[in-house]
Parts: structure tokens; C-alpha cells; sequence
């Protein structure tokens, strides 16, 4: 129920503490306080949501000066900061500014790359110290002119707003569709959950919609929350900041990496850091050992693992077992959404290197999806080819004994290889001189 804290403040004094996150409370700053034991380190989970951290230097006062202040810092958030974090500020109480410098070294030595901070701030305590309390609003002040010195921070920072606003816009949504006469503490509840199951009925259909709950909710307001977001208010000042941040100056290209981390990010889902299933619209399942004997393939597709490989996909001779046959989960996407009854389709497709690829012509029937993808297990970057020739079927159940899906092909891809399949088997024989 409890979005995670965007502010975190730590310290290993609890009067210090309590007065600075009262500070910030005064300015609606969802934020956190935690105080520092060195006997036991806080919980990753509380910085799931982190965007700026508040931090004294010597959480440890026992410690020397130097560089095992800097050590103690470094250590809490490479066992804190999630993986794959998004961009945040390390605001560090200090006067000095060979302190900021020297902990940002130390931390970039230490820290890999995913949770390093984007910036380490240095402000004096004593610039924003009342008596025993805070100045809250120099406090704002001097954070938002740090912020305003990296308006690419600020502009993702504002769309982080954005896309909150439009959440609270959508529940206020469906909240609006309860009748007045409901509203009340004894009536409002149900009248939540029908309105509930009436979206994920229609989103989902009456049978499918009772296996998940959620993601048929989901499938009814995703469309509302986009909506939302993409179409946001009218703010000058907010467009300002966009042209600030977004400047389109000339930089150099990408590299090949680059370009395969950034397709990666735009049309894959790779676990752990998101949920894929076997039978999830787009999810890449490999052919195992028992599936690719040349028995199983003949008896599937009509032909052996290593035809594929050599005459259809034309590998290099050099290089032809390298990759991963896989099949991809297809078929209409009103099916799956209404989970309805009858065999799965499945496209045969090859996850590989895109240097074990021939220059030879492959058949109409093979697509190459633009762009390569950077994957783990591969030292360089990945085509995935699909053949619309080699499609086939099975039930569900028995599709939970195959193995895994290792990733799962966004939408935005998914419909272009959908459209090329079914492009492919509706082609005219006709005959013409």
C-alpha cells in the first residue's frame, strides 16, 4: 500500500535525524529516515524508490578521517542501491569540497556502474541550521538550484511526477464510476469490487478473467494511465525544461553495444527484473536437448536442428552452432487476452550472434528483427531471426513442461513479427507471364 520513499536521510545521530526529516516533512517530501548502525546495515528494500539520499560522512565516528568514512558510505550502497537503479542524487553534509571530491573518486572505484549516484551534492549544515531546528525552505531552495544545474535530472525527475499524477488522475477515474449512494464506509468497498470485475471481465472475458485477476484489471486501465501521461496538461514552464534538457546537440554515434542495450531495454523483457512466463503473449522459450534430437525435430518441423541452422537460417560454416533455437509465443492477441481454448502458436525462430550470420540470402519466409539486442551469455550482440515458415502448435499443458522463457518480445516487436508471419502464409499463388 506503501509507495517507496523518494528521499532518504542517514545518519548515525538521532537528533540530527529527527529534526532533518521533520524539515522535510514541513515541504511534503515523502521521505524516510534511518539511522546508522554499523552492526546492521538497513534494508535494501527501503531505497527502492530512492531519487535523493542525505547522508553524513562519518556515519562511524569511531573511525579515522578519510578514506574509511568514505569505504562505510561505499559498502551501505552497493548492498542497498537495487540493480538496474534509476538516476540519484548523494547530498552529503559537508563544508568541504576536497571531501565531496575525494568520496566521489572512492565511489566510482567501488561502486559498479548500475549504483553509482548521478551526482554527489556538498551542502554545509550550518547554512540551513535554525537554533535546534531546519530552514526548510533554504533548504528547497538550495536543492532545487542543484537540481536546476542538470535539467536532464530535473526533466526525468518532473516525468516521474507526471507519471504519478497520472495514476492518482486514473484511480480518480474509476473511483467516479462508483454511484453517490455507494459512497459510503459499509457500501463502497463492493460496489469497488463489481465495478473491478466488470472491467476484468470485458478486458479478459468471463473465463479467463478469474485466472488473473490483475493482469485483466490491468489490461483495462493500462490504455486510461497512457493516456494520461501522454497527454498531460498544457505547462509552459515544464516545456522550458524539456527544451533545456533535450537538446539535440550533435555528440557521437553509438556503438554497437550502446545501440544492442538501448533495443535491449525498447523491445525485451529479460528476468529477473521482469516476471516472464511460458505462456505469456511474446515469450521466448528454447528448444532443450530432448526437443532438438533429430527424431523430435523431423517429427515437429520436417527437418533437423542443423538444416535449420546451415539452409534456412545459413549460418557461417564456421560458426553454425552457435545460438539458440527457440519458438516465440504468437497467435491473435484477442485469444490470448481472452484466454481462449484451443492449441498455442508457436513461431520457430534463432537467438545468435549477429557475426555467426552469412551473408547469403535467406528465404521471404525469414525475418531478421531490426536491430541487435545485447544479451547475457553472448560476448556480442544478438539477432533474433524469425521463420514464419516453420510455425506450430500445442496445448497448454503440455507447454508447461518445456522449459523456461528466457525473455519475453514487447508488443511493439511482437506485432511486427506477427504481421510478417501472417503476411507470409497469405501470399496469392497466382500465375502470371
Amino acid at each position: 500500500m506503501f509507495t517507496p520513499a523518494r528521499y532518504v536521510v542517514l545518519d548515525d545521530e538521532a537528533s540530527e535525524l529527527a529534526t532533518l526529516i521533520d524539515a522535510l516533512h514541513i515541504l511534503g517530501a515523502p521521505c524516510i529516515g534511518i539511522r546508522f548502525d554499523p552492526l546492521g546495515l538497513p534494508e535494501p528494500a527501503l531505497f527502492q524508490g530512492l531519487r535523493i539520499l542525505f547522508s553524513d560522512l562519518h556515519l562511524v565516528k569511531a573511525q579515522p578521517a578519510g578514506v574509511q568514512h568514505y569505504n562505510t558510505l561505499a559498502s551501505l550502497l552497493d548492498r542497498c542501491i537495487p540493480a538496474q537503479h534509476g538516476p540519484y542524487l548523494l547530498v552529503l553534509w559537508t563544508s568541504h569540497e576536497h571531501e565531496r571530491a575525494a568520496l566521489t573518486d572512492r565511489l566510482e572505484e567501488l561502486l559498479p556502474a548500475e549504483k553509482r549516484p548521478l551526482a554527489v551534492l556538498a551542502l554545509d549544515k550550518t547554512r540551513f541550521r535554525i537554533g535546534n531546528g531546519w530552514d526548510a525552505e533554504s533548504l528547497r531552495q538550495s536543492i532545487r538550484e542543484q537540481i536546476a544545474s542538470m535539467p536532464q535530472l530535473e526533466a526525468l525527475l518532473s516525468w516521474e511526477r507526471d507519471v504519478l499524477a497520472a495514476a492518482n488522475e486514473t484511480l480518480g477515474l474509476l473511483g467516479g464510476l462508483i454511484p453517490n449512494e455507494q459512497r459510503s464506509i459499509g457500501t463502497y468497498p463492493a460496489a469497488l469490487d463489481h465495478i473491478l470485475s466488470i472491467l476484468a471481465t470485458a478486458a479478459a472475458g468471463e473465463t479467463n478473467a478469474p485466472n488473473d485477476r490483475k493482469g485483466a484489471v490491468n489490461a483495462a486501465l493500462s490504455p486510461l494511465l497512457t493516456d494520461r501521461i501522454l497527454n498531460r496538461p498544457q505547462d509552459p514552464e515544464g516545456d522550458a525544461l524539456w527544451e533545456r534538457a533535450v537538446t539535440f546537440q550533435p555528440g557521437p554515434p553509438l556503438d554497437a553495444a550502446q545501440k544492442a542495450r538501448m533495443n535491449r531495454m525498447l523491445h525485451l523483457a529479460v528476468p529477473p527484473g521482469e516476471a516472464v512466463s511460458r505462456s505469456d503473449w511474446g515469450a521466448v522459450i528454447p528448444l532443450d536437448g530432448v526437443r532438438l534430437a533429430d527424431d523430435a525435430m523431423r517429427a515437429r518441423f520436417g527437418v533437423t536442428a542443423g538444416h535449420l541452422r546451415e539452409h534456412e537460417f545459413k549460418l557461417k560454416q564456421t560458426r553454425r552452432t552457435e545460438g539458440q533455437l527457440v519458438v516465440v509465443r504468437g497467435g491473435a492477441a484477442c485469444d490470448y487476452a481472452q484466454g481462449h481454448s484451443g492449441p498455442v502458436s508457436l513461431l520457430l525462430g534463432l537467438l545468435v550472434p549477429s557475426g555467426a550470420l552469412s551473408d547469403k540470402k535467406r528465404g521471404n519466409a525469414i525475418r531478421t528483427c531490426d536491430g541487435e539486442f545485447e544479451l547475457a551469455g553472448y560476448d556480442e550482440p544478438v539477432s533474433l531471426l524469425i521463420h514464419a515458415r516453420f510455425g506450430t502448435t500445442i496445448v497448454a499443458e503440455e507447454l508447461e513442461h518445456w522449459p523456461a522463457a528466457i525473455l519475453r518480445v514487447r508488443d511493439e516487436l511482437l506485432a511486427t513479427i506477427l504481421v510478417h508471419a501472417a503476411t507470409h502464409t497469405m501470399r496469392p499463388g497466382t500465375l502470371h507471364f
